[in-house]
């Protein structure tokens, strides 16, 4: 192992910045040919965040002379895995996956090493020794600054925990992170957890149904909602409102999204953990490209999936609040002030 190289063994462990991790820039090596072909297996585009991932990389590939060959599979494994094999079969030289269900998609990256196609997985990992690369931020890094946001401001009470999808890799290691951020206060008894439930799909509708229940069973006395992101966090927004508990209760998210942003300054949300896509995207790409023209990417970080070490590329997520809205998505352009005023009376612009 290089000196000052740190070695990440899944379940994932807590991660640095490293924007300036490559062993060269893709910049400086610009794809050979305007006929370079990247794939892009996207598992949904439902959700606001993985259209902006999307736009930026295909922005990105596009000035370093690539072409992004797009395909959503919503969900969907067994298409997941056909639209692979198009990919494959349409040429292809990297291939770059955001994976629906982690274990089953062990199958997508084992058809890419057949036809000896380089594959990055993004933001969710594969546990498989043939990934080339992974690029994303620490999942368990985002579940702790969710919980310790919301226990730093109610170190005791009630709480309910909606995660992601059990079938995303992200989703348990998220929660696993909050409980390690709960565990001691529920040990002390300071803090009960009334409900800890998983949503399907990272379904918002899913998280609704939970928080209802939630409620019901606590008889409407719930101190914090620990949602893991901004969609689950949504569902659970409208159940509390249903009755009169938006505001009151203490609420995490994830992805900064409009709708979040909002809630946040409109005083329903606690916050947000915003993760800077468009470097990530930017990331990406420049990884990406670089792998379909046969070169190696080295990293300061890397995961160890069974006898070996898959670099990785990780970013430090960001805590959104109220107070500090301007200075994060807005200054980065990841959110638009004006549409943000527009949905907003002034009263509640961010300051």
């Amino acid at each position: 192992m290089c000196p000052g190289r740190r070695q990440v063994f899944l379940p994932f462990s807590c991660a640095a910045l490293l924007f300036g991790a490559f062993a060269f820039s893709a910049q400086d090596k610009p794809a050979s040919s305007k006929d370079l072909k990247i794939g892009f297996l996207m598992d949904s585009l439902k959700v606001e965040r993985w259209q902006t991932d999307l736009d930026n990389f295909q922005k990105r590939a596009g000035e370093l002379g690539a072409q992004v060959l797009v395909e959503t599979a919503e969900g969907d494994d067994e298409l997941q895995l056909q639209q692979a094999q198009k990919l494959l079969s349409a040429g292809v030289k990297a291939l770059v996956l955001v994976s629906h269900d982690a274990e089953k998609a062990v199958r997508i990256v084992t058809a890419a090493k057949t036809k000896n196609v380089p594959l990055l997985c993004y933001e969710r990992m594969v546990r498989d020794p043939n990934v080339s690369l992974f690029v994303g931020v620490d999942a368990s890094a985002i579940g702790s600054l969710q919980a310790s946001s919301l226990t730093q401001l109610a170190p005791k009470g009630n709480y309910v925990l909606i995660a992601g999808s059990p079938a995303d890799i992200n989703a348990r290691i998220l929660h696993d992170a909050q409980w390690r951020v709960l565990r001691p206060l529920v040990d002390r008894g300071d803090i009960k957890i009334v409900s800890d439930t998983w949503s399907k799909d990272w379904n918002p509708a899913e998280a609704y149904g939970h928080m209802v229940d939630a409620i019901e069973l606590a008889k409407g006395n719930i101190t914090a909602v620990v949602a893991s992101n901004d969609g689950t966090a949504g569902g659970a927004v409208q159940a509390l409102s249903e009755h009169n508990l938006a505001g009151k209760v203490l609420l995490s998210g994830q992805d900064a999204d409009l709708a979040a942003i909002i809630r946040i300054l409109e005083g329903t949300q606690t916050m947000t953990v915003y993760k800077p896509l468009g470097s990530q995207a930017k990331l990406a790409a420049d990884a990406a490209v670089a792998l379909a023209n046969g070169e190696s990417v080295k990293s300061a970080d890397s995961f160890t999936v069974g006898y070996k070490a898959i670099p990785a590329i990780l970013l430090t997520p960001v805590v959104v609040t109220k107070h500090n809205v301007k200075e994060t998505v807005i200054k980065d352009g990841f959110q638009n002030l004006e549409t943000i005023q527009k949905s907003l009376p002034k009263e509640k612009w961010p300051k």
